[in-house]
């Protein structure tokens, strides 16, 4: 494990490019108060030793990162010098410039080579769907965005004297705009210890601030001949790198490693591309009535071939969709299956090679053994029969709506020899026990079950020490079991109480299982009207499962009517 030590948020090497930075703010607000020709040179000066400056010092502190987050950082900065190089060709080319010329070629690389690194800092530690589904889903979310800043901003683009290449040219930066931006939140908000990064955050002010400045200045491009005559508004456009170089002095700093529980995404982040998609419908449907009633101006129609295009690229982008969930959760089941089965055959084969081995050993040869010798392996065989017994009712009791309709026989058992019948399964741990003893109206065998399943599974992985907590206060039975193991990692905190699913044991071998254990202990909960839940041990430092069972939580449930102290 490599430890970076975290340097003051200011230090001595900081002062320059700080200064520079707040240098370019001040020179914005300049070219707000000045005649425009100084205006432009202050502007251009400034926009070129910002973005040189940027990316100087992004590829310098990038050095001490890891490898792939060292690599995607060094593309920011490769983007921003192509940037400056862009400025550098403008000036030269002067009022002689084009709207649209030699130096955007240098912009659009920029903006390329910024999606590809972000693409890389997004998917370094990738948690979630499949990567694929991912990419499809922001994909839709930029060609909508692009197509509506296209309808509302942008239409004007068809009516400028330029080639159509020309033309395409500039109708690439807003859609190259929101791909970064959509890159920026992908980064930004998904479960990873990029999440809420102060440097991934000012990128992304940095580039809304580009985003704005672009916005005017295409709008006034579309009544322009020339870049001069364009007249870009420098004060916003200085605001972009002075962004880009505060983020910068950070960059060096390490991302702090952490982890998120592995949950399904929620719904909101899958569908909100597609409700953004859902927006050029209406705006299809106004621009097929001006076609139908003549009203249709030249920039109306080739806002709708865009906005159809659109429409027509985003039904693509669903059908590959469709194709690679289907593919993603064909493997996944298979996947499944093949482990179910490995782990079913472990299970079982494990005590049936017992069972058939005592058993044949004493048809064969009974008189070979002892009475007591015989009475031993009888026993064992009926241990091992009770152990596959219960697997099997187990799967059959998970396989019915995942336990949801257990059935419970309730009658009255004390909570002391609840717990005692099943101290038996900590497997050789030191356990102690703080029982507050009281009469309960539950199922005592499935309660049992899930007392046994707790110690068990703390015995296997917990450490030496267990101990057992269990009593009833406020009419609320709580049964809690404490380790001294190293915990469950966050990413596995959802995942635990799943069928089949081992957690950080899934790939374990020494210490085999099924993985539903957790589950039927939620299922056996749940039946009785209460939750089981998981949390560090305050005890021991381990883990903590807990049962809790309130009094009266479903009207007229007859095994949580009575708890009343012996």
């Amino acid at each position: 494990m490599i430890v970076t030590a975290t340097r003051p948020f200011a230090t001595a090497r900081d002062i320059v490019p700080g200064a520079l930075a707040l240098l370019l703010v001040a020179a914005g607000v300049v070219t707000l108060v000045i005649d425009r020709t100084t205006a432009e040179v202050v502007g251009g000066i400034g926009l070129i030793v910002g973005f040189t400056a940027a990316g100087i010092v992004m590829f310098g502190r990038s050095k001490g990162l890891p490898a792939s987050e060292r690599t995607a950082w060094r593309g920011v900065s490769l983007a921003l010098v192509s940037a400056a190089c862009g400025l550098v060709v403008f000036a030269a080319l002067g009022e002689a410039g084009p709207v649209f010329g030699p130096g955007d070629v240098f912009f659009l690389f920029g903006y390329a080579v910024m999606i590809l690194s972000l693409g890389r800092l997004a998917n370094s530690e990738f948690r979630g769907q499949a990567p694929g589904l991912t990419l499809v889903d922001m994909a839709v979310a930029a060609i909508a965005a692009a197509a509506i800043v296209w309808d509302v901003a942008l239409e004007g683009l068809v009516q400028i004297e330029a080639s159509p290449l020309q033309r395409l040219g500039l109708s690439l930066y807003p859609i190259l705009d929101v791909g970064i931006i959509v890159g920026l939140c992908l980064v930004a908000v998904r479960r990873s210890s990029y999440r809420f990064d102060s440097r991934i955050l000012l990128i992304a002010a940095a580039m809304t601030i580009q985003v704005a400045a672009d916005l005017v200045y295409l709008n006034t491009a579309v009544q322009a001949s020339t870049f001069q005559e364009a007249q870009p508004q420098y004060w916003l456009f200085l605001l972009s790198p002075a962004t880009f170089l505060a983020a910068a002095i950070i960059v060096g700093r390490p991302a702090e490693k952490r982890e998120f529980p592995d949950r399904d995404a929620p719904l909101w982040a899958l569908i909100w591309p597609y409700i953004l998609a859902l927006t050029l419908v209406p705006l299809h449907v106004v621009r097929v009535e001006d076609l139908l009633t003549g009203s249709m101006e030249p920039t109306d129609a080739a806002s709708e071939r865009v906005i159809l295009y659109a429409l027509l690229l985003v039904g693509v982008l669903i059908v590959v969709r469709q194709w690679i969930a289907i593919r993603h959760n064909r493997s996944r089941v298979e996947t499944q299956r093949r482990e179910l089965i490995a782990s079913v055959s472990h299970e079982l084969r494990t005590p049936l090679t017992a069972v058939v081995g005592f058993l044949q050993v004493l048809e064969e040869d009974p008189d070979a053994f002892t009475p007591d010798e015989q009475e031993t392996m009888m026993a064992e065989v009926s241990i091992q029969a009770n152990q596959m017994s219960r697997t099997v009712t187990d799967l059959i009791t998970l396989a019915r709506d995942g336990g949801a309709t257990m059935m419970i026989r309730s009658a009255e058992a004390s909570l002391s020899d609840i717990v005692r019948s099943a101290t038996g399964e900590t497997s050789g741990a030191t356990l102690t026990t703080d029982i507050d003893d009281h009469l309960l109206r539950v199922d005592a065998d499935r309660l049992e079950q899930a007392v046994g399943q707790l110690l068990l599974n703390a015995g296997k992985y917990g450490g030496g020490r267990v101990h057992l907590r269990a009593g009833v206060k406020g009419g609320t039975l709580t049964i809690e079991v404490h380790d001294e193991g190293a915990g469950i990692p966050t990413r596995y905190l959802s995942s635990i109480w799943n069928q089949f699913d081992r957690g950080p044991r899934r790939l374990d071998s020494t210490n085999p299982g099924l993985g539903i254990g957790l589950a039927i202990v939620r299922a056996i909960a749940a039946a009785h009207g209460g939750t089981a839940a998981y949390r560090r041990s305050e005890l021991l430092g381990g883990s903590c499962f807990s049962i809790v069972i309130p009094a009266n939580t479903r009207t007229g449930a007859p095994w949580i009517r009575e708890l009343s102290a012996r």
